[in-house]
């Protein structure tokens, strides 16, 4: 292995110190291609990948809502989310579902400090009681909720005569809500992550209590990023419509369903149509109709579309790699024109035709390795600074969209560098190595065509 590399470092060498506009250019060209090439595997790993928080993406199911109406198909309400009696119907005890939770959405909350003017505008996400196990979070300070801290926000409500609810944040001195924080949050706020856990601040102008706070989320990670987590109990979901109108049918629960391992998507999504039909042959004033699961993939890119993310994908890859390949083995065949003469004097020698286009190859390939590094820093540098429109996600702040070392130096995006070089390199190189190496000597030697 050492002895390859060495040699392709000598070829490059030869080949810059003869042909340096050619190499120049050759280098350049691979480095723009490859740097396209890699921001479309950028951002689909960055998208699907198990990573933390994370960590079991290719094993989720999502359910993105469901469709509510009478039985007569009238007063359709839309596709919602679930409410309580129905989450516990379809999703409890799914034969190939080894754990689930749900989340109450991603909404924008009022942050600040009492007594401070100073207001910002946070993401808020009411989460289940097993989140933070579910999905693993990197807790810097602090702890999650506690199931007391969690089951604190049902007695959370004081009756009102408007349709807003009011929060009772405490009760003869007992806080009754508590959250977790990212640290971005609580540095801003507190100066700290360990001066923000037992600290208050406010939320919409109501108290609340800092419990834990975890390293910041990107909103790559479009379910479990937030700003600020706090218990679904404070939803008070059973007392509000829809819920109640629809006997707890619809409600604001998103589920997220993590299958056994070798489990299929399709066998749950058919119990789940199962039970769904003995739900609505129960007689209630509402039915519900197609509720949505996708898995990781088909929830991020595509969702309902009749084409599927890898495919384009691929599709893309192919262009970008395949069109400027075609461009950059026209100049490396004009390039071996003038190293005809070369390679018939190899030949006279004795060198065969498989030696002489491995050393083409090797050649070419320093070329292009170096291309590639060039074409890896230039993609880091555009998803950075595309980051924004590359991997938004609807709704969320732009600061919140973050794309660290963490996420660009990662052992799998290197792997998928080499095989584009190689790739690259195969495809510019090999025909007009072939066509040059299979031209008579003599015609060669003689000048002939």
């Amino acid at each position: 292995m050492k002895q390859t590399l060495l040699s392709i470092l000598h070829a490059f060498s030869l080949r810059l110190g003869r042909h340096r506009f050619y190499t120049a250019v050759m280098v350049v060209g691979t480095a723009v291609t490859l740097a396209f090439v890699m921001v479309v595997v950028m951002v689909y790993d960055f998208r699907t990948a198990d990573m933390a928080p994370e960590t079991q993406r290719s094993r989720l199911l999502y359910n993105a809502g469901t469709q509510c109406m009478h039985p007569d198909r009238t007063n359709m309400l839309g596709y919602r989310a679930l409410g309580p009696t129905a989450f516990r119907v379809l999703f409890d005890n799914l034969p190939g579902v080894d754990g689930r939770t749900w989340h109450g959405g991603l909404n924008t909350a009022v942050c600040a400090l009492p007594a401070s003017s100073d207001r910002r505008t946070v993401m808020l996400r009411a989460v289940a009681a097993n989140w933070f196990d579910f999905f693993r979070y990197d807790f810097v300070a602090g702890r999650p909720f506690t199931p007391a801290e969690y089951d604190a926000g049902r007695a959370a409500f004081e009756p009102s005569d408007d349709e807003w609810r009011r929060v009772r944040n405490r009760a003869d001195g007992v806080v009754r809500r508590f959250v977790v924080i990212s640290r971005s949050l609580a540095r801003r706020l507190f100066g700290s992550e360990d001066g923000a856990v037992g600290r208050q601040l406010l939320l919409d102008f109501e108290e609340a209590r800092v419990v834990g706070v975890v390293a910041d989320v990107s909103s790559i990670f479009q379910t479990a990023y937030a700003d600020v987590w706090e218990p679904f109990t404070l939803t008070n979901e059973e007392n509000l419509d829809p819920c109640r109108a629809t006997a707890g049918l619809i409600g604001f629960r998103y589920g997220v369903l993590r299958l056994e391992p070798g489990a299929s998507p399709a066998s749950v999504r058919a119990e789940v149509d199962r039970r769904l039909v003995q739900l609505n042959n129960q007689g209630l004033e509402y039915v519900l109709t197609d509720p949505r699961l996708y898995t990781h993939t088909e929830y991020t890119f595509f969702r309902d579309g009749s084409i599927g993310a890898g495919q384009v994908c691929v599709l893309l890859l192919a262009v970008l790699l395949v069109v400027p390949a075609v461009g950059i083995s026209g100049l490396v065949h004009a390039q071996m024109q003038s190293r005809l003469g070369e390679i018939a004097i190899r030949k006279a020698y004795g060198a065969s035709n498989a030696g002489i286009i491995a050393r083409l190859f090797a050649e070419s390939l320093g070329t292009t390795l170096t291309g590639g590094v060039l074409g890896y820093g230039l993609s880091c540098g555009l998803v950075v600074a595309g980051s924004k429109w590359l991997l938004g996600t609807g709704g969320v702040e732009p600061e919140g969209i973050a794309v660290g070392g963490d996420l660009l130096l990662r052992p799998s995006l290197f792997g998928a560098v080499l095989a584009a070089c190689l790739l690259f390199n195969a495809l510019s190189t090999l025909l007009p190595a072939w066509l040059a190496v299979h031209r008579p000597i003599s015609h060669t030697l003689t000048g002939g065509e």
